[in-house]
């Protein structure tokens, strides 16, 4: 296995919450303009900013309680966070998942279904398939997977931004020139970062490789910024359309519609499902990582890829079969309560006894 800092440290913990975060909404543009637009253009910057501060804060204290105490599943970081309290956090993490992939797996059908006129069960049917592939063939193959989805993301923003140049580059310039720095979507920066922030333990395995403290500080500053660069992006290329944009149910089509041709739309909803896909894998991941500990106090080791993959494909299905009764409308409907919930059983303890056990932990700093 490759065991080169960039690769351990800097990639892996990058592509993965960015495929995780990046998918589960960010790819149509809503979250953009709700979070980030509202704000102006400078101040949706300073919100940007705001956010990936807090984000490498989380990685770093996650990251190095994992390396600490070798807690690379979302229990055993919540036993060193809550005691005896951690099926607290373990009730609220899966209800947020199950909130989450139930969204996605709508979303996937309904964008195949918007682009190419499939029923939308193809596109949820499809996400599920390559989800249970993927789990099937184990970490490295969804870490590699994610590394290509990340690389295929950035060209396409990469390209949606030259074709907004070539048309608009001037309303860039004047929507920046024309803003003030100002302080005014904080707020939002602040609770868009609890929210996500509360997913980072189910993604620890994507810092199993890290080795030192300062290789901790690396894979969360990288984390961090990797996460929320495609958003910083799409909030450039967004600024040239504002006002008009916010009115727009999925803001990166109705932009595309405007300075793309239609089959580089097809490609961005077949990146986009990508997204989606890989967003379900790292959170299903998170979830197997959590089995595999439990399984393997009572048996040699960790599940085989078959019981991987059922577990998988139980887990998607549920979500799904909710998501069509109006489990996930519910649950939404209530989303400060999930928040309250995340501040409650993760938030909290993490930067009081998570911080206390980091600092009381630096002084053994070994490679583990």
């Amino acid at each position: 296995m490759n065991q080169t800092l960039f690769y351990r440290a800097m990639l892996i913990p990058s592509v993965v919450w960015l495929s995780v975060l990046f998918g589960a909404a960010a790819g149509t543009g809503r979250e953009v303009v709700e979070f980030f637009g509202s704000a102006g253009a400078w101040g949706g910057v300073v919100t940007i900013i705001v956010i990936v501060l807090m984000f490498a804060l989380g990685f770093f204290l996650c990251f190095e309680l994992a390396r600490l105490f070798k807690a690379y599943d979302y229990q055993l970081l919540c036993i060193q966070l809550l005691g005896k309290c951690w099926p607290a956090y373990e009730i609220t993490i899966l209800l947020g998942m199950i909130l989450s992939l139930g969204i996605i797996s709508a979303a996937a059908g309904e964008i195949i279904s918007m682009q190419f006129g499939f029923p939308n069960l193809w596109g949820t049917g499809g996400m599920l398939l390559l989800i249970i592939a993927l789990t099937y063939s184990g970490r490295v193959l969804i870490e590699k997977t994610m590394a290509l989805a990340s690389v295929l993301l950035l060209i396409a923003l990469v390209y949606i931004g030259v074709q907004v140049a070539g048309n608009d580059s001037l309303a860039v310039v004047s929507a920046f020139a024309n803003s003030e720095i100002h302080f005014g979507g904080v707020q939002k920066g602040l609770t868009y970062s609890f929210v996500n922030i509360s997913y980072i333990p189910l993604i620890l395995y994507a810092g199993r490789d890290i080795r030192s403290r300062g290789e901790s500080v690396i894979g969360a500053t990288c984390a961090a910024i990797a996460g929320m660069l495609p958003l910083l992006l799409l909030h450039i290329i967004f600024s040239s359309s504002y006002p008009e944009i916010r009115d727009a149910e999925l803001p990166t089509f109705w932009l595309l519609e405007r300075v793309s041709d239609r089959w580089f739309v097809d490609v961005y909803v077949i990146i986009i499902f990508i997204m989606f896909v890989q967003t379900g894998v790292g959170m299903v991941q998170g979830f197997l990582e959590r089995i595999d500990g439990w399984y393997s106090k009572y048996h040699d080791g960790p599940m085989s890829p078959i019981r991987h993959s059922a577990l998988s494909f139980l887990t998607m299905t549920i979500s799904v079969l909710l998501s069509t009764v109006g489990f996930v409308e519910l649950v939404r409907n209530g989303y400060w309560m999930l928040s309250y919930g995340f501040m409650l059983t993760f938030l909290i303890p993490l930067v009081t006894v998570g911080a206390y056990k980091v600092y009381r932990g630096s002084g053994s700093d070994e490679e583990h």
